[in-house]
This record gives structure tokens, sequence and C-alpha cells, in this order.
């Protein structure tokens, strides 16, 4: 005996079937379309993160023939940038092609010390290819600020606070990663500081304290004229001859101007 609804259970089943196909081409579709925006996207934002990341590049500063830079090497300007001190010394307003990009603020603990000037130099401070910006004049007995980009919260951050790190005669040596700063403390005496970069913080290695004359050796706890110490103020080297420092302590010392006197 036939069977009168096989036909149309036939179509009851194939229908929703053909739907359900169709509908998963559609999804598959749907979901290419997603992956595709979604890659997109993020090629969008790979490259405005590229170009911000260009445009905050570094400039180029050649060390001298012993590898060091000096602050008076790091140029005054760059790019599109304007880097604008406020006449308390308390804040610092940058702008890139006109646009603002970000005030640093503080009240409590100023950028320069009272009475400086603000003279604003660019330079590769951390050595990690983006543009930084040291506000000071920094080259004697006055404290200044370093602002180093950070890629990842797409600013500058402030390096300590005013004084702490002194930054007193800043001098970079790019093939080591060193950062040397210091200076006289005294008529007597000059400390300098041969520093490395450590999660964003400077973290001192060695020191050396030069005292010159020998009736002051008791105060500063020194033998000899020149003193190099480690990070634990453990002494390395003591000695009356310049020459017998490591290198480049002795480059360092002549593009600071010392003269070494008998």
């Amino acid at each position: 005996m036939k069977h009168p609804f096989h036909f149309a259970t036939f179509l009851f089943v194939a229908l929703p079937m053909a739907f359900f196909i169709a509908a998963c081409g559609k999804g598959e579709n749907s979901s290419k379309e997603q992956v595709s925006a979604s890659e997109n996207a993020t090629e969008a934002t790979a490259e405005a993160v590229g170009q911000a990341e260009e445009r905050m590049k570094a400039p180029a500063i050649d060390p001298d023939a012993d590898g060091l830079i000096r602050l008076a090497q790091c140029p005054s300007t760059y790019d599109k940038m304007e880097v604008a001190v406020s006449e308390d010394n308390t804040s610092v307003t940058i702008t890139y092609d006109g646009q603002q990009l970000q005030t640093i603020t503080d009240a409590d603990d100023g950028l320069v010390a009272t009475g400086d000037g603000s003279s604003v130099h660019f330079m590769d401070a951390n050595f990690d290819g983006f543009v930084d910006i040291f506000i000071g004049p920094g080259e004697s007995r006055t404290y200044s600020t370093l602002l180093l980009w950070d890629v990842a919260a797409n600013q500058f951050k402030r390096v300590g606070k005013l004084g702490d790190p002194s930054f007193q005669n800043l001098m970079l040596y790019p093939s080591k990663k060193y950062l040397f700063e210091g200076g006289s403390s005294s008529w007597c005496s000059n400390f300098f500081t041969r520093s490395i970069w450590e999660a964003g913080d400077l973290k001192k290695i060695e020191e050396l304290v030069i005292v010159s004359d020998a009736e002051q050796y008791g105060e500063y706890e020194v033998k000899n004229k020149y003193t190099l110490r480690d990070s634990q103020q453990e002494d390395i080297l003591s000695t009356d001859d310049i020459s017998s420092l490591p290198s480049p302590w002795k480059s360092v010392l002549d593009r600071y101007g010392y003269e070494d006197t008998p």
C-alpha cells in the first residue's frame, strides 16, 4: 500500500535543510566579513601606531671621536614639536604640528630650579630610538628634568624628581648605553656618576670622586685624588694617576673641561 504523505514529509524535511544550508552560507560570509573588518581595523591601528612611532624617532646625533654625546650637541629644535615651559617652571606644554600633545604639571616639584633658564634639548637619553626631552640648563650646580617618550602609553614621562637625579652636566655614551652626569660639589671636590637604565629608572653603577686637596681626603673618606666606587660605595680603584682610570672616564673628564692639576 502506498503512503500518500511521503512526498510531503520529504518537502517538510528538505525545505528547512535548504534554509539551514543557505543560512550557514550567509553566516559563513558574515563571519568572513567580520574577520576582514577586524583585520582592516588591526592594520589601520598598526599603521597609526607606526606613524606615531615614526614621528617620535630620536634625532640623529653623531657621537664625538670618543663615542660621547654632550648636551651641547643635542638640538634645541625637533621636527614639528614645540615645548613651552611656564614662567614659574611648574608645567610644560608639548605640542606637535600645532596640536596639543601633552601637559605635564607639578606644582610641588618644579621642572627646573627657580631662577634657572628653561632651555630645551632633544635626544635619545635612554637609547630606545625615540625622542626624549631635556629641560634645564644642567651645565652647572643646577637641576634639570628629563622626559622620556613612552611608546606604550603614547606620552612623555618624567624621570625622578627635581634634583634626583640632578642631570648636572648630562652626557651620553650610546655604544655602551651609559649616562654620565656630575660636576663640582665644593671648591676641592667633584663627583661624577655612570648609570644605566633599568625598568625606566636610572641605576648608578659607578661613582668617581675627585678630591684635589690632600688635606681634605679624610673628610671625603678617600686616600688618593681619584677614587672610583661601585653602587654599594665600595672602592674599586684609588689612584693619583688620571691615566689609570678605566675607559671612558678620562674622555668624560676631558669633555667636562676638567683639568688634571698636580
